[in-house]
């Protein structure tokens, strides 16, 4: 039975994600002290979420798999939300904070050397200057968007089997990378896998109760994803899970920001405001 469902499932996605790429919806952009950069919605939905290398014919099959990524198990998002385009540049980071903490500094890299702590106090920095609400995003979103949502096409890498592609990993470069030099996934979303690894929101934790239990100081720490320059193409997977301590940082890892939808307003194109404006200018004639 499952074996039907993984070929229904691929045969229902693949004529979809498809056409995908030219049927996006186009990111919301926000500018903060001269500096732009864009946000894309994600729209809610289901996905089987973790990896497995025991049977082919199952869900989420990845050679590579590791035991933190069992059991496979299905997620699902209850509300749209947006997501970084890409991974938080240098040039935004100095745009809201005024310095800029890199090692390897360009304003087109991700912005890296930063704790879980230093980012709270951008975000909070951001929210103020932007009149949002800023967020990392969790584990189960992170991973829902480098899918590529309701678009997916099922692979191992965040756009493509091929890691070369779409990721920078420790067997293609020797260093950090600008953003969107590689393809982007299903959703229009670049460097998901590969680059700098992307802190969540998300404290460590196993996907079953039992081994939960036995956390000791794992409890403290931050889920982190999508592999880095420095590391090998394995932690590129999508489904590949790091842990970090909040206050660690270093020159491979950086965030990526995140959005509630309803905090987003979405605008009314210009020939509904249009004739509202002509209906209300006809009432006042009326009266």
């Amino acid at each position: 039975m499952k074996r039907f469902l993984l070929w229904l499932s691929t045969c229902m996605l693949v004529p979809f994600a498809a056409l995908a790429q030219d049927t996006l919806p186009a990111p919301a952009s926000y500018r903060v002290n001269g500096v732009t950069f864009k946000m894309v919605r994600i729209e809610k939905g289901g996905y089987w979420m973790g990896a497995q290398h025991k049977d082919t014919a199952e869900f989420n099959y990845d050679r590579f798999s590791q035991t933190d990524e069992l059991p496979v198990h299905f997620v699902k998002i209850h509300e749209d939300f947006y997501i970084g385009q890409t991974e938080v540049t240098q040039q935004l980071w100095k745009a809201v904070m005024g310095n800029n903490p890199s090692k390897k500094k360009c304003p087109k890299r991700p912005v890296e050397s930063v704790s879980y702590y230093d980012i709270q106090e951008f975000l909070h920095l951001l929210d103020s200057l932007t009149g949002m609400h800023f967020r990392l995003p969790t584990e189960e979103e992170w991973e829902y968007a480098a899918r590529g949502g309701k678009n997916s096409k099922g692979y191992v890498y965040s756009g493509g089997k091929d890691v070369d592609k779409v990721a920078w990993y420790n067997g293609n470069t020797r260093g950090l990378k600008k953003v969107k030099k590689r393809k982007p996934n299903e959703l229009g979303l670049y460097d998901m896998s590969g680059n700098v690894w992307e802190w969540t929101d998300t404290k460590y934790h196993y996907y079953d109760k039992e081994r939960n239990a036995q956390l000791g100081q794992e409890r403290q720490m931050y889920i982190i994803r999508g592999g880095a320059w420095q590391l090998p193409k394995t932690s590129s997977r999508i489904a590949w899970r790091g842990k970090r301590l909040p206050d660690l940082k270093n020159s491979f890892g950086g965030f990526r920001l995140c959005l509630d939808a309803k905090y987003v307003k979405e605008e009314k194109p210009e020939d509904e405001i249009l004739m509202k404006e002509k209906e209300k200018e006809e009432e006042m004639g009326q009266e």
